[in-house]
């Protein structure tokens, strides 16, 4: 009985064991949460909107050339100034694209902030630029783009 207590040496081989079998405990623990934000990091990169929010700063491009041109050529055929015909062909474009993103579910807000027109005879000059600010809000995401410089002369 007296050699059973004295013989420890199968307590270091139990003790190791132990050892072991914590760290592998740890390192299964440790590599399940590297998959799992891994997998919570992809899809938050796929959920994030950029290709709509690209869809709506590419689309405000073209339309406020086309607007700037648009309002020269109402300038020649109405009383107003081009500055207000460009407003309210701005204010048009703002509540269509307001209405189309509404009816998909998202919340969309393009403004007019600032404009430097300078039109010579038949166009705009290569300073002519109008700053807008867009926001995009789909309920998980908000984006804000404040302001969007975007140049309109030739």
């Amino acid at each position: 009985m007296a050699d059973l207590k004295e013989n420890t040496s199968g307590q270091i081989i139990i003790l190791s064991g132990f050892a072991i079998c914590i760290s592998l405990i740890a390192l299964a623990i440790l590599v399940n949460q590297a998959m799992i934000t891994g997998y919570y990091s992809s899809n938050a990169a796929l959920e994030f909107p950029k290709h709509e929010i690209r869809d709506i700063t590419s689309q405000t491009r073209e339309s406020s050339v086309s607007m700037a041109e648009l309002a020269l050529r109402l300038n020649q055929s109405n009383n107003q100034s081009i500055e207000d015909n460009y407003r309210s062909l701005f204010n048009q474009y703002e509540q269509q694209m307001e209405t189309i993103y509404t009816i998909h579910g998202d919340e969309v807000h393009i403004s007019l902030s600032e404009m430097n027109l300078t039109a010579t005879a038949m166009n705009y000059s290569a300073e002519s630029t109008v700053w807008v600010n867009i926001t995009y809000n789909d309920g998980m995401t908000y984006y804000a783009l404040l302001p969007e410089i975007i140049e309109v002369g030739t």
